[in-house]
């Protein structure tokens, strides 16, 4: 198949399932559970006064790993299983069935791209807090990752307002109230112990 034929494929299966909003979802979901995973992380290393480089480098990619083939495969299932809910119920109101149509190949497709998007955010916002550590010291490199966690969450709601057409600047900082929130309860949770 050529890109051409790939690309109006994609683009007909997309309309036909709604994949665009299906993405948005997985990506937001995804992508809050990365940068809140390894903000955990950090700052759980770091409240418990052992907040050396290669704890963090290695639970965090193990983390993000992890995190990512759960995605992966939880988002595949749910797709799987709404997918297979709405093709019994169309066949049901057709007294038809769809396997093999293209409408099946539109289900099947976009449970797949929804499931990959959803692994690859997780691990994106997950690993790019991480690189500080590879450069800096461990204190100026968790300050780094922290900011650059918070600043990813802005972006992120900054984004979602606009699609929503919010205040793109509250929807920001409703985003990073939450990544602060995060914090706080680990820190209360680990200056406890």
């Amino acid at each position: 198949m050529n890109d051409k034929r790939l690309t109006e494929r994609l683009r007909i299966y997309s309309k036909v399932t709604k994949l665009d909003a299906i993405l948005r979802r997985y990506f937001i979901i995804g992508a809050f559970d990365g940068a809140l995973t390894i903000l955990g992380v950090i700052l759980g290393a770091a409240s418990t006064g052992h907040l050396n480089r290669e704890i963090v480098l290695s639970a965090g990619i193990g983390g993000s790993i992890a995190l990512a083939v759960s995605s992966i495969v939880g988002a595949y299932e749910a797709e799987r299983v709404e997918s297979r809910v709405v093709q019994m119920k169309i066949e049901k109101a057709m007294l038809s069935e769809i396997s093999g149509t293209e409408f099946d190949e539109a289900l099947k497709a976009s449970t797949i791209i929804s499931a990959i998007i959803h692994g690859i955010a997780p691990l994106i916002a997950a690993l790019v807090p991480i690189v500080p550590f590879m450069f800096f010291d461990v204190r100026t490199a968790a300050f780094v990752s922290i900011t650059i966690t918070l600043s990813f969450l802005f972006i992120m709601g900054f984004y979602f307002g606009k699609l929503a057409s919010e205040r793109m600047i509250l929807s920001g900082l409703r985003f990073v109230l939450v990544g602060i929130l995060t914090a706080l309860i680990i820190v209360i949770f680990f200056g406890g112990h």
